[in-house]
C-alpha cells in the first residue's frame, strides 16, 4: 500500500504545482466517467477510511487519478456519512488523502434542500456554512493530530474561496447559467428535516441544507486548502414525500448543468 501511494503521489506532483481534487457528489457521479485515469486507489487503501463502508446508491469507492480536460486532478466519486455512523474523522479522510497526494484546492460538491425560495434543479456555490451536525473532526487529539496542527483552533472565516466562487460566477456567466449562492446547513440526518427546523434554518441565515460537506470543509481549511462548494439543488426542503430516491431522480435530470459548470470551473483553476 505504501509503495503504490508513493508511485501515485510522485506521478501528481510533478505534473503540476498542485493537482485539483474533487469529492462527486449526487449530480456529478457521470463526471469521473470523463477522466484520463492513469492510476485506481481502492477507497480501502486510504488511511482512516473505514474498509467495511458500502457506497451508498450513485456513489462508488475508487480513487480516479488523472487528468480532466487537461487539469491533473485526483478525483473520489463517493463519500461515507456520519448518518451511517461514521465519524467526523472517518468522513474527511478523503481530504487528508488529497492533501497527501499534493492537492491544495478542494471541489466539494453534494446535492441538497433549498431552505428559501432557490428552485429544484438549480445549481448554485456555497458561499459559508453552519454546522449543527454536532460533530467536528478536530474536536479529538486524533483529528488535530491527522491535520497535523498544534492546536484545534482553527479559523473558519472565508472558509470556502473568494477566489474559487469568482472562477465558479465566470463559467456559469459564460455558460449563461443561472447561478445560485447561499449558506449550507449541515445536519446529521438521515432522516430529513421537518417544516419547523426549515423554520429555523431559514431564521439562521441558510439557504441550502444537507447530510455531508461541513466537516470535510473544516478539515480542508484546518489543512491550508482551498475548497470550492458547488451544490445541485435537488428539492424543496421540509416538503411532504421527500426520500432518496426522489434525490437521486433530480440530481439526474439536472446533471448535465451541473457537470458543464464543473468542468468549466475546473478548467479555469487549471488554466
Amino acid at each position: 500500500m505504501d509503495e503504490t501511494f508513493e508511485k501515485v503521489a510522485a506521478w501528481c506532483k510533478p505534473t503540476m504545482e498542485h493537482p485539483l481534487a474533487i469529492v462527486l457528489g449526487s449530480g456529478l457521479g457521470s463526471l469521473g466517467e470523463r477522466v484520463r485515469v492513469v492510476r485506481h486507489i481502492p477507497y480501502s487503501d486510504i488511511d482512516g477510511f473505514p474498509t467495511e463502508a458500502i457506497p451508498v446508491e450513485g456513489h462508488s469507492f475508487t480513487v480516479l487519478v488523472g487528468e480532466l480536460d487537461g487539469v491533473p486532478v485526483v478525483v473520489y466519486p463517493g463519500r461515507v456519512h456520519m448518518y451511517q455512523g461514521y465519524d467526523a474523522l472517518q468522513v474527511t479522510s478523503l481530504v487528508r488523502h488529497a492533501h497527501k497526494l499534493g492537492c491544495r484546492s478542494i471541489v466539494l460538491s453534494c446535492a441538497t434542500g433549498a431552505v428559501g425560495a432557490i428552485a429544484p434543479g438549480t445549481v448554485g456555490i456555497i458561499t459559508d456554512q453552519i454546522n449543527l451536525t454536532g460533530r467536528n473532526p478536530l474536536a479529538s487529539p486524533a483529528g488535530v493530530a491527522a491535520a497535523g496542527l498544534d492546536s484545534p483552533f482553527v479559523s473558519m472565516a472565508g472558509a470556502y474561496s473568494p477566489y474559487l466562487s469568482g472562477l465558479a460566477r465566470e463559467a456559469a456567466s459564460e455558460l449563461g447559467m443561472e447561478l445560485a449562492e447561499g449558506v449550507y446547513a449541515g445536519l446529521l440526518g438521515p432522516s430529513y428535516e421537518t417544516p419547523a427546523e426549515i423554520l429555523m434554518l431559514g431564521t439562521l441565515g441558510a439557504d441550502y441544507v444537507g447530510m455531508s460537506t461541513v466537516c470535510e470543509a473544516i478539515m480542508a481549511r484546518a489543512m491550508g486548502m482551498e475548497v470550492l462548494g458547488i451544490t445541485l439543488v435537488t428539492n424543496k426542503a421540509g416538503c411532504p414525500g421527500e426520500s432518496h430516491a426522489k434525490v437521486l431522480g433530480a440530481a439526474d435530470a439536472a446533471a448535465e448543468a451541473m457537470q458543464a459548470l464543473a468542468l468549466a470551473t475546473i478548467r479555469r483553476i487549471g488554466a
